[in-house]
């Protein structure tokens, strides 16, 4: 009896505890599972989200666009996590993120992942209610592609006196087009990942976290040859740096991060004149193209990284609408339709 009412006061004590302070200990919590920078990153931005909803519930909607960021997520940190257990909480947070904040119903369900994520570990630690919370499935757009004449245009090889940047970005387009790898596993790939010989390269860094060897088709690699030969190689043979897509300086050991590829890869495409920047987008043409080519999903499925079909299946479905041309070429009926055409011509003339 004693130990059960321990329990119910430490578990009040905790539910009475700033929303900021459980968040701290919620991020602590993934990155002792081992999560990737990227995810923590993400689970801040939605824990972010959720301060500035709890700062517009507690002031008047005047008020609280009157405050800068840092005192939104400050105040929005002051709220006890009991407010978790109020009632219509899914329901404020919808209404917050589509009316107030003006988001689209697929940013919506983004934030409610993380929400939810956050939720239940609270409740697993037993400091707010149990209850299941439900997402709202929302069909994503189809994305516009890059175009072949779009592709056309930044594939043109640069000029011989252009910068290391130019060129580089040039390969980098080259490699999503020919893998269909994210930003942050081609920020990621070192040069000792290639191997030349068997054309294979070794992808360690992926969302799934799972490490895989993908064939690199022999255009791209005479490219990427050139491109190792001509800028990160010296006079012995040997690379001047570690990571095959560097920074602006080759002999930095440095990383490049994904904002910075990402804006670098944008202000090339509009040198170009193309009007699309997206990095990610990049990723869609190389699944459509794959599937329209009639390929098949299970090997695209370890191309693009992902666990399971699902994703993929998700892209056959987006691009469905451009398979009409070739059911139009397979029509069973248009050629038994020509067929007899052919023979309603011969009974014609036999008459």
């Amino acid at each position: 009896m004693a130990e059960r009412f321990i329990a119910k006061t430490k578990r009040q004590t905790r539910t009475n505890e700033p929303f900021s302070k459980i968040a701290d200990e919620f991020l602590k919590f993934q990155e002792g599972k081992g999560n990737s920078k990227e995810t923590i990153k993400h689970y801040l931005c939605g824990i972010r989200k959720l301060k500035k909803f709890f700062c517009w519930m507690k002031y008047p909607e005047n008020e609280y666009y009157s405050f800068t960021d840092q005192q939104r997520y400050t105040k929005g940190g002051e709220v006890p996590i009991s407010i978790f257990n109020e009632n219509d909480f899914e329901i404020n947070y919808r209404h917050y993120l589509l009316d107030i904040e003006e988001v689209s119903d697929i940013t919506v369900c983004t934030h409610f992942r993380d929400y939810r994520a956050i939720a239940y570990w609270l409740m697993n630690k037993g400091y707010i209610d149990k209850r299941e919370i439900a997402l709202k499935n929302v069909e994503s757009d189809i994305k516009e592609v890059y175009s072949d004449s779009e592709i056309a245009k930044l594939l043109r090889k640069p000029k011989v006196d252009c910068s290391f940047v130019e060129y580089r970005n040039w390969v980098v387009i080259h490699h999503f087009l020919a893998t269909g790898n994210r930003i942050s596993t081609v920020c990621a790939i070192k040069l000792k990942d290639i191997d030349w010989q068997d054309g294979m390269l070794s992808i360690q860094v992926q969302k799934n976290k799972r490490k895989t060897r993908i064939p690199l088709e022999s255009t791209y690699l005479k490219v990427l040859r050139e491109y190792v030969d001509t800028w990160l190689t010296d006079d012995n043979g040997e690379f001047v740096c570690e990571y095959l897509f560097p920074c602006a300086f080759v002999n930095s050991p440095e990383q490049m991060n994904r904002v910075t590829l990402g804006r670098s890869i944008a202000e090339y495409n509009i040198s170009r004149k193309v009007s699309k920047t997206s990095s990610h987008l990049f990723r869609h043409t190389f699944a459509k193209h794959w599937i329209m080519s009639g390929k098949d999903l299970h090997s695209l499925q370890k191309m693009l990284g992902h666990s399971t079909l699902d994703m993929v299946t998700h892209y056959a479905n987006l691009y469905d609408v451009d398979l009409i041309p070739k059911v139009e070429e397979s029509s069973i009926l248009k050629d038994y339709k020509q067929q007899s055409k052919i023979g309603c011509k011969l009974r014609t003339r036999r008459k």
